[in-house]
């Protein structure tokens, strides 16, 4: 049976060098618990992103437009038994999530671009029906596949969730979400991506680990960085 998730929290970004990160890591590590699935080391995320026939998200997260969205596909150390599909959709430093728990084949089937089998879903999901409505009227179909090793914590104040992403890779030719072997290209090499992701307000000795660090806040975008070869193209 088929599962919706929702969150609405703030999100900040970083980008930093590889060796800051594991600076962050050990830091955390002494203050947070890590996610259950990431207690011995990373865990793999590999997202499939559709997009409209002229491209449309793509190109309003280059313009910076503030209220924007991305729709994606996604799974966990290659593990076909839990397929989300995703629309988050942001205002500023602001995130909404909505997540459907699909089977594979239906997976399977959305990668392929046939959003129909999100019909299936219509009686119970208010999800699909939103996600099918984006699809259908922009025409959206795979356009990029990003893969990368995620380590994360939590805490229950304010619904925090801090996330460390490395080793970020990219393929615009295999749509395969379940694909064996993908021969992707490396979009971050040296650097890696801090997320950090609350409701209410951060904690304020979170907040003081940051500081320590010096970060500066960016807007990186997994998903733009994604596709040098349709940017080098296009833009």
């Amino acid at each position: 049976m088929e599962k919706e998730l929702y969150s609405l929290r703030k999100e900040i970004k970083y980008v930093i060098p590889l060796g800051k990160a594991l600076a962050i890591r050990d830091q955390l590590d002494r203050l947070l618990e890590r996610d259950s699935h990431c207690m011995d080391g990373p865990y793999s995320v590999r997202s499939l992103y559709f997009d409209s026939v002229n491209h449309m998200d793509f190109a309003e997260k280059l313009a910076g437009v503030m209220d924007r969205k991305k729709v994606r596909l996604r799974i966990y150390d290659k593990d076909a038994s839990l397929c989300k599909l995703e629309i988050k959709q942001k205002n500023d430093d602001r995130q909404q999530k909505l997540s459907l728990i699909v089977s594979e084949a239906d997976a399977r089937e959305l990668s392929r671009g046939n959003i129909k089998v999100l019909k299936a879903y219509f009686d119970s999901s208010v999800t699909s029906r939103k996600a099918y409505a984006i699809m259908e009227q922009g025409q959206y179909r795979p356009v990029a596949q990003i893969e990368y090793d995620r380590l994360a914590y939590r805490y229950p104040m304010y619904d925090t969730r801090i996330t460390l992403d490395m080793n970020v890779r990219s393929s615009e030719s295999n749509m395969d979400l379940f694909s064996p072997k993908v021969c992707y290209t490396p979009i971050l090499r040296e650097n890696a991506v801090l997320e950090v992701k609350y409701s209410g307000k951060l904690m304020g000795f979170l907040s003081a680990v940051f500081t320590q660090f010096h970060l500066t806040q960016g807007t990186y975008s997994k998903y733009c960085a994604g596709r040098p070869v349709y940017y080098d193209f296009n833009f």
